[in-house]
């Protein structure tokens, strides 16, 4: 179960074993500071991000109503927010776009397994498929794998983002189709290659 909250706390829930997770937009978070209103037991940082914060989201996990861990990532580039495409929960591991990367964290002690800079601007939304996942990126499609290496990587001839709030990303039954900021339209099956373009 996803739940999206209002703007005053991003925030996407799930339900893991007998585990409640929440993955929370931490906006305010000041790292080393004392007047934090939630202390993390542990934190992540993409690259220099402890210098140059742009995004922070935290994660809790819950046994009944009983606080069991929890985690802070940290990242910088474009700055990412937290809505129902952003985290994703596959079996044992938790997936959190945050700026230029992808973070998978292991369920249910939030450990961190691994993290990919997916983009080299902003990460969006991540999907599940087949044996890995789809990151729509702002640059950049790609398919990584369960362990986080890359397998391809599909650019447009622009950023793939709309200001209209235009769908832009849309996973179909044979493939990706893909709008990018100029109204290019594109579509490229589940192994990157170009099925069909329409360059406006």
């Amino acid at each position: 179960m996803t739940e999206k909250l209002g703007s005053a706390q991003q925030m996407n829930q799930y339900h893991y074993k007998n585990f409640t997770i929440e993955v929370i937009d931490e906006p305010t978070y000041k790292y080393e500071s004392v007047d934090n209103s939630f202390c993390y037991s542990r934190i992540y940082f993409g690259d220099d991000d402890e210098r140059y914060p742009t995004s922070k989201h935290g994660v809790k996990i819950y046994e009944g109503d009983i606080g069991i861990d929890s985690c802070i990532i940290i990242g910088s580039g474009g700055a990412t927010g937290i809505h129902q495409n952003s985290t994703l929960v596959d079996n044992d591991q938790l997936l959190i776009c945050c700026c230029d990367t992808i973070f998978c964290l292991a369920l249910p002690d939030l450990a961190l397994k691994w993290k990919t800079q997916a983009d080299q601007a902003t990460c969006f939304q991540v999907f599940k498929l087949q044996d890995g996942y789809i990151v729509h990126g702002e640059l950049l499609i790609t398919k990584l794998d369960r362990e986080g290496n890359k397998k391809w990587e599909f650019g447009g001839n622009d950023i793939f983002v709309s200001i209209n709030n235009e769908e832009v990303f849309k996973m179909d039954n044979d493939g990706i189709l893909l709008t990018d900021f100029s109204g290019n339209t594109y579509k490229i099956d589940f192994d990157g290659d170009l099925l069909s373009d329409f360059l406006s």
